[in-house]
């Protein structure tokens, strides 16, 4: 069980960045900071009628999450220094590619969810069909952005079975957390 706990920790450090973002991305969203990338990411462009990920998704997202994450991986790097718990070599680290990777590819994983749910006519921030079809995207909503994630960080990691297993269990217990204190601050729209 320690070990468990122990690899949870370090697999939690190595997302870290991603936290750092989410939190970043709360001020910005609270204040309506940084309007001109306020721009949805389709462009507007549709697919059989429909937006291809909704007006949500924005370059202004996808630049919180890169400026958000390399900073969080610069201080990883060079002052908060956790040898411990690291799993990166984080001296050999450029803190700017594994930001901006990192940043990139959790908002690129978040596309396909998004992009499923506009053809299905499921408005932003919600579920909506059967029980099981609920319980299917509100999943996917959680851990959408370890599904490119993961792949990324493979010129810097290869993750073990045991890491992407923790990774799971650690995102579908925080970010609802996040989201749920991202909506009590109003930086959200719901708490989902």
């Amino acid at each position: 069980m320690r070990e468990l706990l122990w690899l949870s920790a370090r697999v939690l450090w190595l997302f870290a960045p991603l936290l750092v973002s989410l939190a970043l991305a709360a001020v910005v969203h609270r204040w309506d900071l940084v309007r001109a990338l306020k721009r949805p990411i389709d462009g507007g462009r549709t697919f059989r009628g429909k937006r291809l990920f909704g007006a949500s998704k924005t370059w202004r997202g996808v630049a919180i999450a890169v400026v958000g994450s390399t900073i969080a991986v610069a201080l990883q790097k060079h002052v908060l220094v956790a040898p411990s718990l690291s799993l990166l070599d984080y001296p050999s680290v450029s803190p700017i590619a594994l930001g901006v990777t990192m940043g990139v590819a959790a908002m690129a994983g978040e596309l396909p969810n998004s992009f499923v749910k506009r053809q299905l006519g499921i408005a932003p921030g919600t579920t909506a069909g059967s029980p099981a079809l609920r319980a299917l995207f509100w999943t996917w909503d959680q851990i959408d952005v370890l599904t490119a994630s993961w792949p990324a960080l493979v010129p810097w990691i290869r993750p073990t079975l045991a890491m992407v297993v923790a990774s799971v269990v650690i995102t579908l217990v925080v970010h609802p957390l996040v989201a749920l204190l991202g909506y009590l601050l109003g930086a959200r729209k719901s708490a989902r």
